[in-house]
């Protein structure tokens, strides 16, 4: 036989291996009997929105417990480290839990655990107890983050439906949904833990709702490792990830200060450009999954990176503050469905088990969204505020060109 021939051979035995091994997980996942498939999609939905709440929730409680404790800006500063440092360490061995006990029984231990450290930071007393609770309370936040992806990974394979820029949409309606609630709650009441106590026991009540339709737990062949290293092509769609959160991490920390400093716009007025990022984006993810259909996802997120260079150009560069407002709205549409797209994506294309590759990648993710705003601050500090979004323009160019390049399945 020719060396030709073995190669073949070799490659046709290849491709078998990874077909069975689709056919497998298909059998596996289209065999999951579910109580409700509406009453899943719905329990899927409010996993993402109490999330959502919750971290609009901290940000509201972040001035009063400055004032509570004492601290200054940069005590107050290291303290918030502990929340990065909470969800660093358990991001990584999310995925090999879920994999054990289910989705539905972390979802059942993490979000009461997550909202009453979410409580308990409202009234903390001193400095080791606020480390105390907010590394717990961001432990739970990075689990349940890689624990929701799953639940939607395994719910699209299950009812063949796309779900992921939808249900990410209802991350960012809680985002906006908390934070009215307490805009509304501490105006009315002046009260922090009273606010607080409010938001916490309206999720909770949902929460005894929805929790018996969380994903149930799928019987898995797959090996399942407790230690996650990314590699190969899930190395490479970590690093995209990485760079795609970013942008909301920049965005949020140093949007508003741009347009005062450089399109020299009232501080009342600062947060516009964010605020039309932050809507446009949630509505975008709204109609993802029917785009994503119909074009794909690699497409989808290689156009949209694309188009995010723009944008970011035009920020950086326009010298109207119309336009600047125009290219932050752009942002929103463009940026809106990358993240749920290059997640789709881990889902066609783990290397290992998938909840080893969606831990990785949400991991190196986050990652970019803890570090991108200090890294931009550097670029800030020293070539200035404009050049920052030149900067992330370059850099999703680079993202834009190894998305297209990367052989994925889609």
């Amino acid at each position: 036989m020719s060396y030709n021939e073995n190669a073949d051979n070799t490659l046709l035995k290849k491709d078998n291996i990874e077909n069975m091994h689709e056919e497998n997980s298909d059998h596996i996942f289209s065999s999951v009997q579910l109580v409700s498939v509406t009453k899943s999609v719905l329990a899927a939905r409010f996993a993402y929105l109490s999330l959502g709440m919750a971290m609009a929730i901290w940000a509201s409680l972040i001035p009063y417990t400055k004032i509570r404790l004492g601290v200054n800006e940069g005590e107050l500063g290291l303290l918030l480290l502990c929340l990065g440092l909470g969800a660093t360490l358990s991001m990584p061995i999310a995925g090999a839990f879920t994999a054990k006990y289910g989705c539905k029984k972390m979802q059942i231990l993490g979000i009461p655990i997550y909202y009453g450290s979410l409580f308990v930071l409202s009234f903390v007393p001193n400095p080791l107890s606020m480390i105390i609770f907010l590394t717990l309370f961001g432990s739970m936040s990075g689990m349940l983050d890689v624990v929701m992806n799953l639940q939607v990974a395994y719910l699209e394979k299950t009812i063949q439906k796309r779900l992921m820029s939808s249900l990410h949409g209802m991350y960012m309606v809680g985002v906006a949904l908390g934070a009215g609630l307490m805009i509304l709650l501490l105006g009315l009441t002046k009260n922090p833990l009273l606010s607080t106590s409010i938001c916490c026991l309206m999720v909770l009540l949902g929460f005894f709702y929805c929790y018996r339709y969380f994903y149930p737990k799928i019987e898995s062949t797959e090996k399942v490792s407790f230690i996650v290293i990314p590699k190969g092509i899930i190395f490479f769609l970590g690093l995209v990830c990485f760079f795609l959160y970013m942008i909301e991490g920049v965005l949020m920390d140093w949007s508003a200060l741009f347009m005062i400093e450089v399109k020299s716009i009232a501080k009342s007025q600062a947060g516009i450009g964010y605020a039309l990022f932050a809507i446009t984006m949630t509505l975008g993810r709204m109609v993802g999954d029917r785009i994503g259909a119909r074009v794909g996802s690699k497409p989808l997120l290689v156009y949209g990176v694309f188009f995010c260079v723009i944008f970011f150009l035009g920020i950086a560069f326009v010298p109207y503050i119309p336009l600047t407002y125009v290219c932050f709205f752009m942002l929103g549409i463009c940026a809106s469905n990358t993240v749920p797209m290059l997640f789709a994506l881990v889902t066609k294309n783990p290397i290992g088990s998938l909840s080893n590759s969606i831990a990785a990648v949400s991991t190196i993710g986050y990652l970019g969204l803890l570090a991108g705003p200090a890294i931009m601050g550097f670029v800030a500090h020293h070539f200035g505020l404009a050049f920052v979004f030149v900067v992330m323009a370059v850099f999703l160019f680079c993202v834009a060109l190894l998305v297209a390049k990367l052989p994925l399945k889609q």
